[in-house]
């Protein structure tokens, strides 16, 4: 599947998710909707050993976008970012 946010591979175990927002690739809801959405799919694989986090650009991550912390948006942001940790607690 093609993301905006991200880039994937899944060889020999390994899968891999590449943070794609560069300069400094800022976690908003819609990257990590997408690492979600890999994570859901990893979830069934018997042959998963580890996954690994990348980055392109000039730094892995200046974390997550704090225009998103405000009004309507933070309960979203929480929950999608609390998802994230859950997800890969349930790969092993």
């Amino acid at each position: 599947m093609n993301y905006q946010h991200i880039e994937t591979e899944f060889k020999e175990g390994l899968g891999t998710i590449t943070l794609n927002r560069p300069p400094v690739n800022i976690l908003n809801i819609a990257m990590m909707e997408e690492i979600n959405d890999v994570l859901k799919q990893w979830k069934g694989k018997k042959d998963l050993k580890a996954v690994l986090f990348d980055a392109k650009g000039k730094c892995f991550s200046a974390g997550v976008d704090v225009g998103e912390h405000t009004g309507d948006l933070a309960p979203k942001m929480i929950g999608v970012f609390h998802g994230m940790f859950r997800l890969m607690d349930q790969l092993g």
